[in-house]
């Protein structure tokens, strides 16, 4: 454990600012299951919200207060989404009452360090359909397993469990460097790429904070490639898998990036001495995660949601869908993800989008950054579609007109994307 962070015995109680995100809303579940009281605040009243306040915790209208912190408490641990610095009221009020104020990734490396054997995943791509796979075939073979997966498991309430204390699978983050916090007793690394690269000081910085994560690993599971061959021929127990010899009919009826994920996360379940032919019976069933090559609608025209937001993951979306629907026009409505990635990936963006029949762009999901060099209209140019623009009902009506029976839609982007699907599926079920 690293020496800067308290031990997560020191509390029992937290507070979570955003605790409604996918990264904060898991972890305040998993410390309410262990007995910790728990308060919070988000600047959105969701669902979220209403399923934290359902299972004990204090969570205040929509909003950041410095009155929301809970008072009189002197062991109380403040726990903050990135997106919360300095100038947020809470996060100030912690600071000037003296409490511990850790990021979420912090507070995630002492919640691991409170179980008996940490299982981390990280990488550049495929972190959260491998976490999830696993914990879900884990409880599926027996075992009850701690859990923190940063998207949904279809037909689960909740992305985080306490389990009983022995294993804890849970995804590590390169994006702000805190997965070289962890002390997994198995870490893996799926794939490294310069994704996130600029919000850590460059490549070589990213490259460090994984050879940090695989150091600080008792056993490393990494997927070879000429990068992680580099970057990890030194660990001392190293197990390397080559995912370019996983079969086409390995987990068959499941997209090419899922089957390699699956791999992975039956590689783990062997690495953790689980039965390996019960492990497979029990991998084919495994029933998705949310937004990641989801049927949203099945008629006359095929409505489908992806998570890909960078050229790798746009590559195997499209090569998936091409695999899952032979023969069959494939229309992909875009939303690129913040500024930053269109501009540093614009011209793979373009090959890649090219693969598709017919393309729309959606206006950037800006984050934190509400402009760049590179826009919408610009990546719907160099490929040759059509950007989208008005509301949400009239950009999925206007790529409606064009949907055909017979079409695959798909809606790939990782930002607020889904809000088109009403309008889209409309039109979906209008084709003729």
């Amino acid at each position: 454990m690293s020496p800067s962070l308290p031990p997560l015995s020191n509390f029992d109680s937290a507070h979570i600012i955003g605790c409604c995100g996918a990264g904060c809303a898991p972890l305040a579940r998993i410390l309410l299951e262990k007995g910790f009281r728990v308060s919070g605040s988000d600047l959105l009243d969701n669902a979220a919200a209403a399923a934290l306040r359902r299972h004990g915790a204090q969570i205040a209208p929509a909003g950041h207060r410095a009155g929301n912190i809970p008072a009189d408490d002197d062991r109380l641990l403040v726990i903050r989404t990135s997106a919360a610095g300095p100038e947020n009221p809470e996060v100030a009020e912690a600071m000037r009452r003296g409490l511990p104020v850790l990021r979420r990734g912090e507070a995630l490396a002492i919640t691991a360090d409170s179980y008996k054997r940490p299982v981390a995943v990280s990488g550049s791509h495929g972190k959260t359909s491998v976490s999830a796979m696993l914990a879900w075939l884990l409880r599926e073979l027996g075992a009850d397993p701690g859990y923190m997966i940063g998207g949904s498991v279809t037909g689960w309430e909740s992305a985080g469990a306490a389990g009983d204390g022995d294993l804890f699978v849970t995804e590590a983050d390169e994006s702000d460097g805190t997965h070289a916090l962890l002390h997994p007793h198995l870490g893996i690394v799926t794939n490294v790429e310069d994704d996130h690269a600029w919000s850590l000081g460059g490549f070589e910085a990213l490259e460090r904070n994984f050879k940090a994560f695989a150091a600080q690993s008792e056993t490393l599971l990494y997927c070879a490639s000429e990068e992680t061959d580099r970057l990890f021929k030194d660990h001392p127990h190293a197990v390397r898998i080559d995912l370019a010899n996983i079969p086409e009919n390995f987990l068959p009826g499941f997209g090419h990036f899922q089957r390699l994920d699956g791999a992975i996360a039956f590689e783990i379940a062997a690495l953790l001495g689980f039965d390996l032919n019960e492990a497979m019976r029990k991998l084919r069933e495994f029933p998705g995660v949310e937004r990641r090559l989801s049927v949203r609608y099945n008629g006359a025209v095929t409505v489908i949601e992806d998570y890909a937001h960078h050229p790798t993951e746009l590559r195997e979306s499209i090569r998936s869908l091409r695999g899952l629907y032979p023969g069959r026009r494939l229309v992909a409505i875009f939303q690129p993800h913040r500024y930053a990635r269109l501009e540093r990936y614009f011209d793979e963006f373009t090959v890649e989008l090219k693969k598709a029949d017919l393309v729309f762009v959606t206006p950037v999901f800006a984050a934190w950054t509400g402009s760049g060099k590179r826009s919408s209209e610009d990546l719907a140019a160099a490929v040759g579609g059509t950007a989208l623009e008005g509301s949400w009902d009239d950009m999925g009506a206007q790529a409606g007109l064009e949907l055909k029976k017979g079409d695959v839609a798909a809606i790939i982007g990782a930002g607020d994307l889904p809000k088109i699907l009403p309008s889209l599926i409309a039109a979906a079920k209008a084709a003729i």
